[in-house]
């Protein structure tokens, strides 16, 4: 059903798979950063989640599973919940670098759990066929089917230019302070499919964040995916000396210049990342602030240059950029601060000395904003606070930072809104809105 040459930052939600020899084949998985969610698997008749070489045996497995493991597969950053198996004849997983077989469902699910995936339920198996007649083309879900409410919500946001750092608010499964960037921006230096995993990510690091910060947050509900801030002493960072890792890459040609190599580095402004330097950029968050509060820093990364998003006292928003003794500020004429979910996006266009600011959907406000100058600086990136106070009261569901405009990305903020709040991804395959919680696989039970 998927074939999964070298597979990254993809999700798979809410599909059907019916009378397949495997129902995922993953031939480089060292990457991770895969979701399962939500699928029918009914007749699958080989292995259902061939996610490495496996073992030529369960005994041969089982022996390499005992000694060290060369390889390191990120399996902390998967997630398998909601899925519906039926009359599966075959295996259900190989996931470990070990080739190690998980025969059943119960093997599978625990090597979920024992490996600290993000979600490790795997999903049920069906005790009759969830589908009225998949041989005869029909994949509506049957009277009383299993996956019927079982399928899962996932957020997938529009796109936008130059996305350097996009985070979910779920932390990866084997550390609660770990909060995984999933940004995707192919730069130059993305130059060979096998390493684009090894390309810098910029992951958060919680501050006083445990498991239990974690909520349930209206954009996703297969994991807790919104974190809650106290405003007492609990923030996320991204240090500077992260965003601005130099590093070198190899590029190897071809035809014309056959086996010949090139070492490139990258630095400054060539490494894209939540630094800002003289670009456009925007700044998109979901987040509910706690009613009535009157402060806290939602992202910031300032020292003698740089930019800011925060709750003011005013109960709105502040976006403010500066560069040496240049600074502009712009206020929303919105308050946010009500105890419900709002929708910002802070926008700087350098090219037309603008700063604009949306709220849930609609251009709330608009100011000059500085002439010229960088703002880069040494601050780390911090979200929720920072180590000398300003702390945010609330819950974030969804934050990312882009390297451009809406313009930039062609689009608007209309179409965004639309798209991230009524767009396709939250129906069925037919276009039908979900009965209550969405059912598993392709359809809707009507």
């Amino acid at each position: 059903m998927f074939q999964e040459i070298i597979s990254y930052q993809n999700a798979f939600f809410n599909n059907t798979a019916y009378n397949f020899v495997k129902g995922s084949r993953r031939q480089s998985p060292e990457a991770g950063s895969n979701k399962f969610l939500g699928n029918i698997w009914d007749g699958i008749g080989d292995w259902v989640f061939w996610h490495t070489v496996p073992a030529k045996s369960p005994i041969a497995g089982n022996e390499h599973d005992a000694a060290p493991q060369k390889n390191h597969y990120a399996l902390e950053t998967n997630a398998f919940s909601g899925n519906v198996f039926h009359d599966i004849t075959g295996k259900y997983a190989s996931f470990k670098p070990s080739g190690q077989w998980h025969e059943s469902f119960e093997e599978a699910r625990d090597i979920l759990r024992e490996t600290n995936a993000i979600a490790s339920d795997l999903g049920v198996v069906a005790s009759a066929a969830p589908m009225n007649a998949p041989d005869k083309h029909d994949f509506s879900l049957a009277e009383g089917s299993a996956a019927i409410d079982q399928g899962v919500k996932v957020f997938v946001p529009w796109s936008l230019y130059a996305t350097v750092g996009e985070w979910g608010f779920y932390p990866a499964g084997n550390d609660p302070a770990n909060i995984l960037d999933e940004h995707w921006y192919m730069t130059p230096y993305y130059v060979t499919r096998g390493d684009y995993y090894l390309k810098p990510m910029f992951h958060l690091k919680g501050v006083n964040i445990g498991k239990n910060d974690y909520v349930e947050g209206p954009l996703e509900d297969w994991t807790r995916g919104a974190l809650h801030f106290n405003g007492i002493d609990q923030y996320a960072v991204c240090t500077d000396s992260s965003l601005n890792k130099s590093f070198d890459y190899t590029i190897k040609y071809r035809w014309n210049r056959e086996g010949q190599t090139e070492i490139k580095h990258v630095a400054g402004k060539d490494l894209k990342s939540p630094e800002v330097y003289d670009s456009n950029f925007l700044i998109e968050a979901y987040f509910k602030a706690e009613q009535g509060i009157t402060g806290g820093v939602l992202i910031e990364k300032m020292a003698a240059a740089g930019y800011s998003l925060e709750v003011n006292k005013q109960g709105g928003v502040t976006f403010a950029i500066k560069s040496g003794s240049q600074t502009a500020v712009i206020k929303s004429k919105a308050r946010i601060n009500d105890g419900r979910w709002h929708h910002v996006i802070a926008e700087a266009d350098r090219s037309s000395k603008t700063l604009t600011l949306y709220v849930n959907g609609k251009k709330d406000n608009s100011g000059a904003a500085i002439e010229n100058g960088y703002l880069e600086n040494n601050s780390d990136m911090f979200v929720g606070g920072t180590p000398q106070g300003r702390y945010f009261k609330g819950t974030m569901d969804f934050m990312r930072v882009c390297l451009g405009t809406l313009a930039d990305a062609k689009t608007d903020i209309n179409e965004l809104y639309t798209w991230q709040f009524s767009g396709p991804f939250l129906k069925d395959f037919a276009g039908n809105s979900p009965v209550g919680k969405r059912d598993a696989g392709a359809l809707e039970k009507k």
